[in-house]
């Protein structure tokens, strides 16, 4: 059975929470909207039914009711705006028995919906909803129920209970079709977010992808650089251990490659401990002034006599009159590199070069050699971790891939810029410039 991908697996996690997520706060942001909207709409009605009952128990007239003096109008309908705000409301007058006393005053069309209308004690000053229906017409009510004084100076109200009652088909009419408008809206963004989800899935996951499989491909070159000097070691030992009365001058070619590859296996411990410590943030920075001239001076004058031992010429322009801040032996490390290199891809009887020049404050390094050159295409790779060339991986050069990685980080350490360009005719130019 086949596992799954795992960058497959986590990306559809990664999906499936901002899915969650964005839905989540879609929904909570809807049902806050509709809840400040539903208690806007109420709102308004409650107040409204609190200037009616004022301006009923004061007997204070308004623009929507007259004193009944007769008029057919009288309390028969409470119309028009207020200064409590919109209102429309029907009034029904009750008796102590409960029977409607202003029936003649409601009008035949609002009796017919009206006159199903109780009196219902216990709702006395709370204001309910109810559904009345006529003539296959649902309509729907909210109420509230006031017993006014005998005091009052209007007859008609004077002892009797008062409902007052508004129609609120056009209130749940608007709050449904903004429910709806609402759930609509609600689904598009919903679908958006899958889109958005998806993308920022994506999106995030390519960072984390290519430092799995770059964590993947260097545990796994790694290996294969410590595998071989390890096999050699082994060799080695194994084939003295078949001569154990033989002296070490006898068996000094076997002695010696197993140093070597000690070595190899020492600078690529080395290597790789500066990369993780790197990796890590563990490294820190030590910038000190320096006397540029004398400093690149004194770093660069070991290497034109190791050059001159393997009948290579050596060449060193250092023009750098000045003091710069830098951290010496990150930036001794880094010549290390290029010069080990330089002189490691330069054949006999070839040319090495370094210059150093100032320019507009930057400290600008060049590392030359007469080798082979680097394609076009592996220019841009030969800063990777354990990236070689076909032309270098061969057993003279020993190198491991990890050199130049160290160097760029160096330079970016130092907020540098480091590349590499043709010599011509023959070989490369490694270019770093520094702000000092």
């Amino acid at each position: 059975m086949k596992s799954k991908n795992p960058e497959k697996k986590q990306q559809l996690q990664l999906f499936v929470k901002e899915l969650i997520t964005f839905a989540l706060l879609f929904a909570a942001l809807g049902l806050v909207v509709y809840f400040f909207f539903y208690q806007s709409v109420y709102r308004d009605m409650d107040q409204g039914f609190k200037g009616q009952k004022t301006r009923i128990l004061q007997n204070t007239p308004s623009p929507q009711l007259n004193h009944i003096t007769g008029s057919a109008a009288k309390a028969a309908s409470i119309k028009g705006p207020s200064k409590d705000g919109p209102f429309r409301a029907n009034i029904v007058v009750f008796n102590g028995k409960g029977k409607v006393v202003n029936d003649a005053m409601l009008g035949e069309r609002d009796y017919e919906l009206l006159k199903k209308t109780k009196l219902i004690k216990r709702n006395l000053n709370k204001i309910t909803e109810t559904t009345l229906t006529a003539d296959n017409v649902t309509s729907h009510f909210k109420t509230l129920l006031i017993k006014v004084p005998s005091s009052n100076l209007n007859p008609m109200y004077a002892g009797r209970y008062v409902l007052i009652m508004e129609n609120i088909d056009a209130d749940l009419l608007a709050l449904a079709s903004f429910r709806n408008a609402l759930i609509t809206t609600l689904i598009i963004f919903w679908i958006l977010a899958i889109a958005i989800a998806y993308l920022l899935s994506r999106s995030s996951m390519k960072p984390i992808i290519l430092s799995w499989r770059k964590q993947r491909d260097f545990s796994a070159n790694a290996a294969h650089e410590l595998r071989t000097p390890l096999t050699v070691i082994q060799n080695q030992l194994e084939y003295l251990l078949t001569k154990p009365k033989s002296r070490v001058m006898d068996e000094i070619d076997e002695v010696s490659t197993a140093l070597d590859e000690v070595r190899h296996m020492q600078t690529l411990t080395n290597r790789l401990l500066m990369l993780a410590r790197s990796d890590s943030n563990v490294v820190q920075m030590n910038k000190t002034d320096v006397n540029l001239q004398e400093w690149l001076t004194q770093v660069t004058k070991p290497y034109q006599d190791i050059a001159m031992s393997q009948q290579k010429s050596f060449q060193s322009t250092i023009k750098a009159e000045a003091h710069g801040s830098l951290d010496p032996d990150l930036i001794r490390q880094l010549l290390t590199i290029l010069m080990d290199n330089a002189i490691k891809y330069t054949p006999e009887h070839g040319t090495v070069s370094i210059k150093a020049t100032l320019a507009h404050e930057n400290l600008l390094l060049e590392v030359a050699d007469t080798g082979a050159g680097i394609p076009d295409e592996d220019k841009k790779k030969v800063f990777d971790r354990f990236y070689r060339t076909d032309k270098s991986r061969n057993s003279k050069t020993g190198g491991n891939g990890l050199g130049l990685a160290i160097a760029q980080w160096i330079v970016g350490q130092h907020r540098g810029k480091i590349s590499v360009r043709d010599n011509h005719p023959n070989g490369a130019v490694f270019v770093v410039s520094l702000p000092v």
